[in-house]
């Protein structure tokens, strides 16, 4: 930033007056520092590296950052720490990788990434098992982390990523809803499918990273396909 030393703030582009911005800021060496969307004018490629700058300063600084932002990525990306919040209320506290892979309840999850919420409902409990029934059609077993009790209107939250396709005849798990694809989203490096379920056409979104050595480039709209996941993936929470 020096040889911008003798230009006037708004000879500058906006992520030059953001660094000068957080410059001033920490000149004084504060103990916290309060930062309020400070990346929420930026363009998307500006944004990704000023959030390096932004974590690597508070590294060499050693001052608390606190940073509000509505930006998912930008949360999981450079906090130590995430406070999710809901109209005034602390909903969950935890690092980037909790609050994401163990969301304490569905708004938590929603907030963060995207989300498959499906309907559930427990059949039995026995000790620390539970036997649920997914979607009224699909039944299995799953450990009773939460101490749900019978009765508990309950969802089975579980990320895109976490899901992959399978054709019917090489299903190879309990934990699986059979549909139909109904749209196929291309995202770079990523595909989406969108599968209507056959018992109550609710869409459930697949991500999958694409890789010519994967069966998932064979997958055409309309294809019936049973959607799995790993025991373990999923989230149960009221």
């Amino acid at each position: 930033m020096e040889k911008f030393s003798g230009r006037k703030p708004s000879q500058l582009s906006g992520g030059q007056q953001q660094r000068v911005a957080v410059a001033r800021a920490v000149v004084n060496k504060p103990l916290i520092l309060l930062l309020d969307e400070p990346l929420s004018a930026l363009d998307e490629n500006l944004r990704k590296q000023m959030q390096v700058e932004l974590k690597a300063m508070q590294q060499d600084l050693g001052i608390t950052f606190i940073l509000v932002t509505h930006d998912q990525e930008e949360a999981l990306s450079i906090s130590d720490t995430i406070i999710v919040i809901n109209n005034g209320k602390i909903e969950q506290i935890g690092s980037p990788q909790e609050i994401y892979e163990t969301p304490i309840n569905s708004f938590v999850a929603s907030f963060v990434g995207e989300l498959n919420v499906l309907d559930t409902k427990i059949k039995t409990i026995d000790q620390n098992q539970l036997t649920i029934l997914v979607e009224e059609v699909y039944t299995y077993k799953i450990q009773n982390k939460n101490n749900f009790i019978l009765g508990d209107e309950i969802k089975l939250l579980i990320r895109p990523e976490k899901l992959r396709l399978t054709l019917p005849e090489d299903v190879s798990t309990s934990n699986n809803l059979k549909g139909e694809i109904s749209e196929i989203r291309y995202k770079g490096s990523l595909l989406d499918y969108i599968v209507i379920l056959n018992n109550n056409n609710k869409k459930v979104v697949i991500t999958v990273l694409q890789n010519k050595e994967v069966k998932s480039y064979d997958y055409k709209v309309g294809m019936e396909v049973c959607v799995e996941w790993s025991a373990g993936c999923e989230v149960l929470t009221k």
